[in-house]
This record gives C-alpha cells, structure tokens and sequence, in this order.
C-alpha cells in the first residue's frame, strides 16, 4: 500500500515555505487558470490550491475539491471558502461529477499514493474535457528529508508511461525546483 499523507500533518501543507516554493495564485495563473472556469483539485487536501482557485474563476466559475478523508474536507470547509467551491468526499478513483465537467484538473502530490495510478488517471480524464489540461504535480525520485518515503515517489518516466497507459495524451514536464516537478497531458474525445 502506498504511503498516504497523515492529516495530522496538515500545518506542513499551510507553510510559508510551501507558499514561497510555490505560491498558489501564480502557479495557477501560469497552469492556465482564469475567471469563470471549472477546476477540479482532485486530492485537495486542506485548499492549499483550491481556495486561491475560487478565488481566480470567480462566482461564474466553480472549483470541485475532492478527497477521500474528511478531515481535510474539514479544514477547507473551516476556511469557509466561497459558495462556487464544492468540497466534496470521494473514493480514490471514484468522483462524484459528471462526466467533461472540467476546464482545468489538478492533483498535487496524490498520484504517488493511489493504489491504482491508471484508475486514478482514467477517472481524472473522465471528469475533465477533451483536449483541456490535466496537471500532475508531484515528487521528484529522489532522497531528501521533505516529502514522502524514496521508495514510494513516481519518476517523472513512470508518470509519463501511467498517462500513455491511461489513454492520455502526453503535453510536458516542467520542474518546479529539484524536488517538485508537473507533468500536463489531455484526454482526445
């Protein structure tokens, strides 16, 4: 079973230093983001991303933030987010959204801890529109004290070969900084 992140945990998720890494509002402006799209944050953990995301779409657009533990469904709701944020319970690769909803999909640092990366990603292009873009943001392979165990972290190859697998379309890879990189792919019709 992969290593799952502990929601005890959480204040690591809210840090200044995650912020200045990689500052939500700018990372989702440059993913693409904008006034009246639908996003899907699929593993939203406590709105890190998905609050700023309400935010930048606005009331014409809606954010769907999704997670299979309550408790962080918890704490985004404590934030008390805007009306169009939907923060909603799911199983792993299971959403509860119709299909092609979405503008805009995000997972950050989750697909490293699905059982089944193909399920997941299939779900994920499921629930987003052809040809828009799915963004994957996720640990480098690599030893470091920050992040999850070396031997659960996905190498930027085995994160390409789960989207060709998935049926996905293969767009770029982009690192953040040595730790963090984000792979982006679509779905065809």
């Amino acid at each position: 079973m992969a290593h799952k992140f502990d929601p005890s945990h959480t204040h690591r998720l809210e840090s200044e230093e995650r912020r200045r890494a990689m500052p939500p509002e700018r990372t989702l402006r440059m993913l693409g983001l904008r006034r009246g799209m639908t996003m899907v944050d699929a593993g939203v953990g406590s709105g890190f991303f998905a609050v700023p995301a309400a935010e930048l779409v606005g009331p014409e657009g809606r954010v769907y933030a999704l997670d299979v533990e309550p408790a962080m469904l918890e704490l985004l709701r404590a934030k008390r987010p805007p009306p169009w944020l939907d923060a909603l319970r799911c199983e792993e690769a299971r959403f509860p959204l119709p299909d092609a909803v979405a503008d805009l999909s995000l997972t950050c640092f989750v697909l490293h801890e699905t059982q089944s990366p193909l399920t997941f990603l299939r779900e994920l292009a499921r629930v987003t529109k052809p040809y828009a873009p799915i963004h994957i943001l996720e640990w480098a392979k690599r030893r470091q004290p920050e992040g999850p165990p070396f031997e659960d972290r996905l190498h930027h190859h085995q994160v390409e070969g789960f989207l060709l697998k998935a049926g996905l379309c293969f767009q770029r890879l982009e690192f953040f900084n040595p730790s963090q990189y984000l792979v982006t792919a679509f779905r065809k019709r």
